[in-house]
């Protein structure tokens, strides 16, 4: 066997880095485009509740009381006297609907539980919420 004299392949061969190093900084960017910049409050905060959880498959009655103590039933201003007729009246299109009371934090509280009482006496099942300035 004759052996030559001059390089060996193993002199000659390099590792082409380039494609490789192409492919980190293609993913990198990937990586940094699609993150999620998430900021963090600098404080711990107990934030108020916007309503309670209502489950999607059953509608809602939505009653709001406000701070000059108003009631509210489909954006139209109702009389304490006319909330049963109304409560009725839709709970006749909608047997199935659950009732939401919104209450203002400055609404009187004797209000929103005649509302309730309502609620209960009809057979609805009801939550309460009562918003925070």
């Amino acid at each position: 066997m004759a052996r030559s004299r001059g390089v060996s392949k193993a002199d000659d061969v390099e590792m082409d880095m380039t494609p490789m190093l192409d492919v980190v900084f293609i993913l990198l960017i990937f990586f940094i485009v699609t993150a999620v910049f998430v900021k963090e409050p600098g404080v711990d905060v107990n934030k108020p509740l916007w309503g309670p959880e209502v489950s999607p498959e059953k509608p809602s009655i939505m009653v709001a009381v406000d701070n000059q103590n108003q009631i509210w039933i489909n954006k139209k201003i109702v009389p304490k006297v006319g909330v049963s007729a109304a409560l009725e009246k839709m709970k006749a299109e909608n047997p199935k609907a659950e009732g939401v009371i919104q209450g203002d934090q400055l609404a009187k509280i004797g209000t929103v539980l005649d509302i309730q009482d309502i609620f209960l006496a009809l057979g609805i099942p009801v939550k309460v919420s009562i918003e925070k300035r």
